[in-house]
């Protein structure tokens, strides 16, 4: 189960070894055997085990879930770990075992028990963050330079991004400084000292993250890559070099799936004017964390795309659309598919439910859009949006599972940045017409795999060599990617030997900067 898989790791995490965990319970076991005082019985073993119940709980594991953030969900979670007495525990449990022996005896119990709490512990002056205190603050000096830098900054916060060994002085030094991760670095961070550093893995995390300043090595093979690429110095110490992330116009957002499947939810927002675009929604388990990314970009949808009406895609639409409280929805652009044709080629597994009440609750709305291959839509900030897929006469000559591959593929793009949208278009006849048809105009930087990356657009038609994709996206959660019972690892393998980085619900949300 899920969080049983979830309480080991951070188990595994938090202890670190069988060492410490193996005297904790020597020391509880102590206790319990020669401690007769009520009153400290209950302070060491009740209470401890009451922390222990509350912590490996599904209960208490879903509630935090729902509270805490989700980016920190695991580490927030783990803090719970600091209210069990460890150290008090098994101080006093061997304590209690020394008592038991007398003379020489107790010498040797004493000497026995230090020398196994430091070979099974580690000296803080042997570790990599361990540094001899610089001035007064006894923190790096880069940090004192970093906070005299920003002395004069006018905002209330400041939301920066650190290596390691400063992030964790940055906010005692000064409370203003925000950052989106705690002691534990996310893999972007590590790009910052990176000698050659993806900086687009950092530009999209703090576009997710809304950061507005990171702190990258001043080695100069790091800080010119930074700067070649958009980024703006703003002050430098003997080490580090404080950059401006570069504007983001729009920025992408890909969701997991609450029903803990596969499913597809994006939002695409624009930064300078607000402008939202959502494109399909999930499962309707999905319907109240996409309530709420609506509501934290200000409440209106601006454009939503429904690319086809499988219930992975439409449910949490149709929840919202037949109830959206304070939401304001605007136009929603659709495949054409006609009741008539998806009823005649419906099988069990799509959907019909789904559909009929998509009918429903939009029969008559004027907001309803239907796309035309070849439609192109264009907003704000040079975003563009062209329709290569839709229902017509190509999917019908197809033939084959026409509910997924009249899906809407599209192309979003602006002058930095492109994704190709596939839906769940997916057969070998439908990628072959997109190669033939379209050709260069499939290439992009981002590619959403179509029908989630599993039973896919086949390898042998030369769709992925075309687009060729700096990134894959896969809406899946890790369970069906690892999977052998899916082919959704055989395509990632594909495409990592092609050179894309594979993005799925693991790390999710995902956040790109266009």
């Amino acid at each position: 189960m899920v969080w049983l898989k979830f309480l080991y790791g951070i188990t595994k995490e938090y202890w670190g070894g069988l060492g410490f965990p193996l005297l904790f319970g020597i020391a509880l076991v102590g206790i319990l055997v020669f401690e007769r005082e009520k009153i400290k019985r209950y302070a060491f073993l009740w209470y401890t085990g009451l922390i222990l119940v509350f912590i490996y709980n599904p209960v208490t594991l879903f509630v935090c879930k729902k509270l805490m953030e989700e980016s920190t969900f695991d580490q927030y979670y783990k803090r719970f770990f600091t209210l069990i007495p460890i150290l008090i525990i098994v101080a006093y449990g061997f304590t209690l075992l020394l008592n038991k022996l007398s003379g020489v005896k107790k010498l040797a119990g004493l000497l026995a028990i230090m020398l196994i709490i430091g070979v099974l512990g580690h000296s803080i002056y042997s570790e990599s963050w361990y540094t001899k205190a610089e001035n007064r603050n006894k923190v790096p000096q880069d940090v004192v330079t970093i906070c005299d830098i920003f002395a004069d900054y006018e905002g209330d916060t400041i939301s920066i991004m650190a290596p390691q060994d400063i992030a964790v002085y940055l906010r005692q030094m000064d409370s203003r400084f925000t950052m989106p991760y705690s002691r534990y670095l996310p893999d972007e961070a590590y790009e910052l000292t990176n000698l050659e550093p993806d900086t687009q893995v950092v530009e999209d995390y703090c576009a997710g993250k809304s950061v507005d300043f990171v702190v990258v090595s001043a080695v100069e093979s790091t800080l010119n890559t930074y700067l070649d690429n958009g980024y703006t110095l703003y002050g430098r110490t003997p080490y580090y070099a404080i950059l401006q992330v570069p504007d983001t116009n729009w920025v992408l957002t890909e969701y997991s799936d609450d029903a803990d499947l596969q499913g597809l939810c994006y939002t695409m927002y624009n930064e300078n004017d607000g402008t939202l675009i959502v494109i399909d929604g999930g499962h309707i388990e999905n319907s109240w964390k996409l309530r709420k990314a609506i509501r934290d970009y200000g409440g209106t949808v601006d454009a939503w795309i429904i690319t086809h009406y499988h219930m992975d895609h439409i449910d949490a639409f149709n929840d919202i659309y037949e109830n959206p409280e304070d939401l304001t929805i605007k136009d929603v652009y659709v495949t054409p598919l006609d009741a008539d044709t998806f009823y005649s080629v419906a099988q069990e597994w799509d959907d019909v439910e789904s559909f009929d009440k998509f009918q429903k609750i939009t029969e008559g709305a004027d907001n309803i859009h239907e796309v035309q291959r070849d439609d192109v839509l264009e907003f704000s900030d040079g975003l563009t949006i062209t329709f290569y897929n839709a229902f017509d006469d190509v999917v019908v000559e197809c033939a084959e599972d026409i509910p997924n591959n009249d899906s809407l593929v599209f192309k979003m793009e602006t002058e930095h940045r492109s994704i190709l949208m596939c839906a769940d278009c997916h057969s070998k006849f439908m990628a072959e017409y997109l190669v033939e048809t379209y050709g260069d105009e499939l290439k992009a930087d981002i590619l959403q795999c179509g029908h989630h990356g599993n039973n896919s657009m086949p390898t042998e038609t030369g769709f992925y060599e075309l687009v060729d994709p700096d990134i894959a996206i896969f809406d899946m959660p890790d369970a069906m990617l690892t999977s052998p019972q899916y082919t959704a690892g055989a395509l990632a393998a594909y495409l990592q030997e092609l050179g894309a980085k594979i993005v799925w619900f693991k790390t999710a949300p995902n956040a790109f900067a266009f």
